[in-house]
């Protein structure tokens, strides 16, 4: 069997090479209207798919012929390298040919900078059953959702789902399945987040539950499962969403918005003794490894390779730097769009190895300058994001902070005004009780007995009585003051 495998890869060498020294003669030799088009799929077939879609680039630029084994090609190398690699062209190269392949670009492009009606004429260039229409309905649904077209953007959303779920059951490869399932996942989340918009927050809860556990999103949904769980006015379900990120298997996932909506639940409850000890927690834990974070980064915050670097050191170095480096980079890396172009970027880079050991020719030159100028822009891309997305933490850390600063003057002037009134809350922080629960008919109650269950997490709720209602202090009078009178 291990020679069998040697004999397969050695013939697959040989055809690769082939193919190749077949693309190379024909470089140096034609002058074929076609030539860029030709290069660009032989290219693709020996797998150096980078290096094809820089002929490929060219071709479309020349403005020459455009075939249907053309069209397929841009659909293939567009799965293969991602969407960044035809990013750059211009809108007007783009939008010059009959390809659903380039209109679904031109429509990120549009997305990109803001021209939402644009981008969604661009998207309906895209047929309903190319594969990338889940997507294409995906964004077009976002621009109608910016452009409060709620209605429109309800549709679109809609159809991503159902088209996405069909091309998912369809789907024979494991990674096209994962694919199409990401995408559906992204239209639902988005469906939610326009009840939210709409006011109608218990539908929204409804659709994050479609949710599974299993998705790379699933942590992050837990905010805004959270947020529509307050605006319910149902303060215990809210606190016990939140407390789903104290658990083991999430300690990777840490939001200062999670501890001030924590905070202004307790508010809501009156249960002002918790808010405060938030508040303080997060003054004295969060905020300092948050301003030393600030520091390291500071140095470094012109560099266009040092947080790719860091992303991709051990996981023992990044703990050695501060307490949410790690935390940050895990967060980072499960970021699904991030994920797939960090992937491109490698298989770019293992591409490049391989131009090396070809001979040496001008086609062999042109590859090797094409995919370093490729690895160059996706090292400057990923290495802006992950900057993008660790400064937007600290600047996080700062505005929240601001807001529980706020939440601890509240509650000092409620306090105050006790006082002044001379009355105190009716009862105190007690442990709490299922009947301060609020279930539906197809929830049940469990009692939580101090260990987070991989099946149970997101399903928490708290149990805490409100403690809002005020009453008179009783007055009492001393004795030797009854004797004076």
């Amino acid at each position: 069997m291990k020679y069998l495998s040697l004999i397969i890869t050695f013939l697959m060498l040989a055809e690769t090479h082939a193919l190749v020294r077949k693309a190379s003669e024909y470089y140096d030799k034609s002058n074929d209207r076609n030539k860029n088009a030709y290069i660009a799929q032989e290219l693709y077939k020996s797998r150096y798919y980078f290096s094809s879609v820089v002929f490929a680039k060219e071709h479309l630029i020349e403005g020459k012929t455009f075939s249907k084994e053309f069209e397929n090609l841009l659909e293939e190398l567009v799965l293969k390298t991602g969407t960044m690699s035809f990013y750059g062209l211009n809108p007007r190269v783009l939008s010059r040919y009959p390809s659903p392949s380039l209109k679904f670009i031109l429509g990120l492009r549009q997305f990109n900078y803001k021209n939402y009606e644009a981008a969604i004429k661009a998207l309906e260039g895209v047929p309903e059953e190319h594969r990338f229409a889940p997507e294409a309905f995906f964004m077009k649904g976002s621009a109608q959702n910016l452009i409060n077209q709620l209605g429109a953007a309800q549709k679109s959303y809609n159809t991503c789902i159902e088209k996405a779920d069909t091309f998912e059951n369809r789907a024979k490869n494991t990674k096209l399945k994962r694919y199409f399932a990401i995408v559906k996942e992204s239209c639902i989340i988005h469906k939610a987040r326009l009840l939210f918009k709409d006011r109608k927050y218990a539908a929204a809860l409804k659709a994050y539950e479609e949710i599974p556990k299993t998705s790379y999103r699933w942590p992050y949904i837990l905010m805004e499962k959270a947020w529509s769980a307050y605006h319910l006015g149902n303060y215990n379900r809210t606190l016990g969403i939140l407390v789903t990120y104290r658990s083991p298997l999430m300690k990777s996932y840490f939001f200062p918005e999670a501890e001030v909506l924590s905070a202004l639940s307790y508010f809501k409850l009156c249960l002002w003794g918790d808010s405060l000890n938030l508040v303080n927690q997060y003054y004295s834990v969060y905020r300092p490894h948050s301003d030393a974070l600030k520091s390291i980064l500071l140095k470094e915050k012109s560099s266009h390779t040092y947080f790719l670097k860091m992303l991709l050191k051990p996981i023992k170095e990044m703990e050695d730097m501060n307490p949410f480096v790690r935390n940050l980079m895990t967060q980072v890396r499960k970021r699904v769009k991030f994920s797939l172009d960090l992937v491109n970027f490698q298989k770019a880079q293992n591409e490049l190895k391989f131009i090396k050991k070809l001979k040496k020719s001008a086609l062999q030159q042109k590859m090797l300058e094409a995919v370093n100028g490729a690895i160059s822009w996706r090292t400057k891309h990923l290495n802006h994001y992950i900057k993008k997305q660790m400064f937007g933490f600290i600047n996080d850390m700062h505005r929240f902070s601001y807001e529980m600063f706020n939440i601890k003057l509240e509650v000092m002037s409620l306090k105050r005004d006790l006082v002044y009134d001379n009355q105190k809350l009716i009862s105190n922080r007690s442990r709490g009780s299922h009947e301060n629960i609020s279930r539906t008919s197809t929830e049940h109650f469990f009692e939580f007995n101090g260990e987070f269950w991989a099946d149970e997490l997101g399903e928490y709720s708290f149990g805490l009585k409100s403690n809002c209602k005020r009453v008179d202090k009783v007055k009492k009078v001393s004795q030797s003051k009854r004797g004076r009178r």
